[in-house]
């Protein structure tokens, strides 16, 4: 019976299902056209440096706050908020990035960076959590961070 409706059908339809193997070659993020790393690799090198301002600021705060002016202490604190807001917004562009780069229709597709990018976060934190299983006791492991409960002697009486 199954053969006799294939074969109706064969005839009627004039369709046949056809298996075709193709080899593709594909350019990890066109090396060639070097746009988006290099793009992606100035918001990650911007990103630190508005880490790098936000730590300079807090220690002019803190130099503010012992000198007891309500200006500087002020300027200090808004230069804060302002490179830390300015840190976070580079890292959820960096983060659209890898969300572009898995995007079927984007121009720099490549399931192949999107794989690296996951690989190296995957192994950054594992790496980490095979450190803070040595020092402490690791809570929580997210894809961009790690929560430890670390001993109180921890720095002071800690060799690496």
């Amino acid at each position: 019976m199954k053969a006799r409706v294939k074969k109706y059908c064969q005839k009627v339809y004039k369709h046949m299902h056809k298996h075709k193997m193709e080899l593709k070659t594909d350019t990890v993020c066109m090396r060639e056209n070097p746009f988006y790393v290099d793009t992606v690799r100035d918001f990650r090198d911007r990103r630190y440096e508005f880490k790098r301002l936000v730590k300079v600021w807090f220690a002019k705060w803190k130099e503010a706050q012992k000198g007891g002016d309500a200006a500087e202490i002020e300027t200090a604190k808004n230069r804060m908020a302002l490179y830390e807001s300015l840190q976070l917004a580079h890292k959820i562009i960096l983060n659209s990035f890898y969300g572009y780069v898995m995007r079927r229709g984007s121009r720099w597709y490549s399931m192949e960076m999107a794989a690296m990018v996951t690989y190296t976060g995957s192994s950054i934190i594992t790496d980490t959590r095979c450190l803070f299983d040595q020092i402490g006791l690791p809570l929580e492991l997210d894809t961009d961070g790690i929560w430890t409960l670390l001993p109180k002697n921890f720095p002071e009486q800690f060799n690496f």
